[in-house]
């Protein structure tokens, strides 16, 4: 069980570790290895070090194989390579589908959050949302899929910024900068409300910013459908009055978040 999982402390448990992981082969683990023929002695840094330069392991799968933790690497057919992001209603892992080598963001719904109110409700309403939009500006969702009890969203892997961790790290955006992200989210926020949604939940943190410049909408968790039947039936059994985040509400959401 990960959770009673016990940080490695030679060579010999984190190879043990790692042969349970299955992420490497006999062969590539023992070659990448070979510097260090003594598996009795204290993990060196330098060996999980080679493994991340040679390409065959992250970061974060290093960090997670040095707690002792050799579960959690597979959901599905998905390596999972690393988090890119959390929060208290879903974890967002970067990962590959091994069998094309393809990178996408796969968003996992807790699995403590599947029997609490609306929020497994919410996570299938938001993949079904996000199936059917094709837009530059808004990412895209490829397909919902459950792994025992975790439930998960196979998403567009977007290899950029967030508009709020930008502003943080480096301060204030050029003036034009902030006018050409600002046009582009709304153009696809007027696709959206062309296709009968309402996002209700656009902050600088659901703004993406890629490597070319172009910026992807993210997060349709609280999109409201313009026929409201399945929203309102939502936020009528949990009793959810106003839906958003507070420091980006527009006044007529803070009144009414279902109209």
């Amino acid at each position: 069980c990960p959770s009673m999982a016990e940080p490695v402390h030679t060579i010999a448990d984190f190879l043990t570790v790692v042969r349970k992981s299955g992420l490497l082969s006999e062969g590539q683990l023992t070659e990448a290895t070979a510097a260090w023929p003594d598996p009795t002695l204290e993990l060196p840094d330098e060996l999980p070090a080679a493994l991340i330069d040679a390409g065959l392991l992250t970061a974060w799968q290093v960090k997670q194989l040095r707690k002792g933790k050799h579960k959690g690497f597979m959901l599905g057919k998905y390596k999972l390579l690393g988090l890119l992001g959390s929060g208290g209603m879903n974890s967002v892992y970067l990962a590959e589908n091994p069998t094309i080598g393809k990178k996408v963001a796969i968003k996992v719904l807790p699995v403590n959050r599947v029997e609490q109110t609306s929020f497994l409700a919410r996570f299938e309403r938001e993949a079904r949302v996000a199936f059917h939009l094709g837009h530059q500006n808004i990412a895209r969702a490829f397909d919902k899929e459950q792994s025992g009890s975790i439930h998960f969203i196979v998403m567009e892997y977007v290899e950029g910024i967030d508009l709020y961790s930008k502003v943080k790290n480096e301060g204030p955006l050029d003036i034009r900068d902030a006018a050409d992200y600002i046009r582009q989210a709304a153009l696809g926020l007027h696709y959206a409300h062309e296709e009968g949604l309402v996002h209700r939940d656009i902050k600088p943190a659901n703004l993406i910013l890629d490597r070319k410049g172009a910026i992807k909408i993210l997060d349709l968790g609280l999109a409201l459908e313009d026929d409201g039947d399945d929203e309102a039936s939502l936020t009528k059994a949990y009793d959810e009055k106003v839906l958003g985040t507070a420091d980006y509400l527009a006044p007529e959401q803070a009144r009414d978040s279902h109209k």
